[in-house]
């Protein structure tokens, strides 16, 4: 698919590579016009989503949460999640005899 047909890209911020995922790549998607770009960052095992819409060919940030919260999107579709979430992490099994 070419780049230029993409609504919203996404990028999970590594370690190794900050500066590609934090200033080089979201430089390159509004160079292309995608609208929006969507940043998740799991440093410090406290992830956070973030998503930006391209106005006057820069990224503005549009939505935003940390682990704990609710990340809440509208555009360009509807999506919500706490970013704890995406930690994978199992839930802590419910007590024999709990409801749950």
């Amino acid at each position: 698919m070419d780049i230029r047909h993409a609504v919203l890209l996404g990028e999970i911020v590594s370690p190794g590579n900050r500066r590609k995922d934090m200033i080089d790549r979201p430089r390159e998607y509004a160079a292309a016009a995608v609208p929006f770009f969507l940043r998740v960052d799991l440093r410090n095992r406290v992830p956070t989503i973030a998503l930006y819409e391209l106005t006057e060919g820069e990224y503005r940030p549009v939505a935003a949460a940390a682990a704990g919260t609710r990340f809440v999107m509208r555009e360009p579709f509807e999506f919500s999640i706490d970013p704890a979430d995406l930690l994978g992490e199992e839930a802590v099994p419910d007590e024999p005899g709990e409801e749950g």
